[in-house]
């Protein structure tokens, strides 16, 4: 299969889709990254380098998984002009994957939110798209947990690349919400899940069978003053 994952800016991949992307990869899957934005307006302003650096990043971060592809469309204006979604459309069509992995509509970031809408109107019904995590899980409701700690380390390591980022604070961040989302699935200390969402849509009502299993549920056992319920 072809997947795609599309982020908004030169970081968004690693922070938010990386382990599943890695599974994909393993499973001999071919694995294609684009990034929407320059990322111009990440870092201190005035850096004429920034965007070159953040490219280099970026290409750093996901070399394991793929070489990404850069739109270089302009950092916080996505989607201010009919252009942004032609030329997000003709380099899907490029590829055309068998799934989409993007940022969902309702993200905290307007970039993220517009990369969402542009993309879903882009290949309306033809390719199935799913939603990753927001930051720290803000008005998201996942559908799909998969379970990324065979994984965990690379992410890391992907994410350090960034240094333009200050990325220590992202490390703490999405081991947290990972480790939260883990344990949502009843997992044991020290296991790591990245959620999803996916929106049945005709005529793509369950795509479970391109997906990588799920994360395996544990029971839950009710302990009371006679035993386990």
């Amino acid at each position: 299969m072809k997947i795609l994952a599309l982020g908004a800016h030169p970081d968004d991949i690693e922070i938010f889709m990386y382990g599943l992307l890695s599974i994909y990869k393993k499973e001999g899957n071919e694995v294609y990254t684009m990034i929407a934005t320059d990322g111009a307006k990440g870092g201190l302003l005035g850096d004429k380098t920034l965007v070159q650096k953040r490219a280099k990043e970026a290409i750093n971060g996901l070399k394991k998984i793929s070489v990404p592809t850069f739109l270089n469309l302009p950092d916080g204006r996505l989607g201010e002009e009919q252009v942004h979604q032609k030329t997000i459309k003709e380099n899907i069509l490029k590829i055309m994957p068998d799934l989409i992995i993007t940022h969902a509509q309702n993200d905290y970031h307007t970039d993220h939110r517009s990369l969402s809408l542009l993309t879903t109107s882009a290949v309306s019904h033809y390719i199935p798209i799913l939603f990753c995590d927001t930051l720290m899980g803000v008005n998201f409701f996942p559908n799909y947990y998969v379970d990324i700690t065979d994984h965990y380390e690379s992410k890391k390591e992907a994410v350090l690349k960034h240094k333009t980022q200050n990325p220590q604070r992202f490390l703490d961040l999405f081991k947290l919400m990972n480790s939260y989302r883990a344990a949502q699935c009843n997992a044991p200390k020290g296991k790591y899940a990245e959620a999803y969402c996916f929106t049945p849509s005709f005529p793509f009502i369950d795509i479970k069978g391109i997906l990588p299993p799920s994360f395996k549920l544990r029971p839950f056992h009710i302990e009371n003053q006679n035993g386990f319920l």
